[in-house]
């Protein structure tokens, strides 16, 4: 007689984080993991104080009912990227979703960008995702939110069932903002004007802080960027409260990646005073 929940091993994944500031550098001062998630130790490309690290999947995507829960804390003043080296594949189910479930919690003056790979969901797929980040006083998050209509090289355009995702953001117990998509292909038509107008890349990105005095100043400069990218476009624009958003189409993943890495460089410049990391990609 099999034990009770064995039958779920490598399909509840749990990750947990710890980043801490030692000196002037961040470590890693605690992790946890369970299949199928895995977090590589950060490594640092030019010796600056941020933590970088990738988080990997060995299986190679979601299958329905798989279910993933990471949750990553800042301590205060600690600078952390999470990243992946692929793409979060979703594959065909049989009437169970897949979820995944994300805490970020950024102490007082910390650093979090979250830039996880692209979401390519299969024909028959049902997905479902929550973002959510709790910042202290001080704190500055870039969050990355890289979607894909299917695997369009083999036909599959929209043709998955259902696509669920949930932003929200949180700045000193005050919800700034809360991003809700649903998509439902077999229901709705998104080719046209005003949604995916036949795009084959779909990215938001939320680039919060507190500093007033160069939102609209790094909203403009976004926009500007965007203006003159190829294969891309979209627009930029400061945030009720709190920082920029991003938006953007993209007539292929390649060039939607790196239109996304050169905003990133250039709020990471203007907002942290550093450079992105140009080798950053997804497969």
């Amino acid at each position: 007689m099999s034990e009770p929940g064995l039958h779920r091993t490598g399909r509840d994944g749990r990750l947990r984080l710890v980043f801490r500031k030692q000196g002037d550098k961040t470590i890693l001062h605690d992790s946890f993991s369970t299949m199928p998630l895995q977090a590589f130790q950060p490594f640092r490309t030019d010796g600056a104080a941020c933590a970088c690290t990738y988080i990997v999947n060995p299986t190679g995507g979601l299958a329905g009912g798989d279910s993933i829960h990471m949750d990553i804390t800042l301590d205060d003043q600690a600078h952390a990227l999470i990243t992946a080296p692929s793409a979060n594949r979703l594959y065909r189910s049989t009437g169970d979703f897949s979820s995944q479930d994300v805490r970020i919690a950024a102490g007082k003056g910390a650093a979090i960008e979250y830039m996880p790979g692209y979401v390519i969901p299969f024909a028959g797929s049902l997905y479902r995702q929550k973002t959510r980040i709790c910042m202290e006083k001080g704190a500055a998050a870039f969050i990355l939110d890289f979607f894909t209509p299917g695997r369009v090289a083999r036909g599959e355009y929209m043709l998955f069932r259902e696509y669920r995702s949930i932003t929200e953001i949180e700045y000193c117990g005050e919800l700034i903002l809360s991003e809700r998509v649903v998509l439902r292909p077999e229901t709705a038509g998104y080719g046209g004007t005003g949604f995916l107008e036949s795009s084959t890349a779909m990215a938001a990105i939320y680039l919060v802080f507190d500093n007033p005095s160069i939102e609209r100043p790094l909203a403009g400069a976004l926009h500007a960027m965007l203006d003159g990218m190829e294969g891309v476009y979209g627009g930029a624009s400061a945030l009720p409260s709190r920082g920029v958003s991003v938006r953007l189409l993209g007539e292929g993943v390649r060039f939607a990646e790196k239109a996304i890495l050169e905003i990133w460089s250039a709020a990471r410049k203007s907002v942290m005073g550093t450079e992105a990391l140009s080798r950053l990609h997804w497969t």
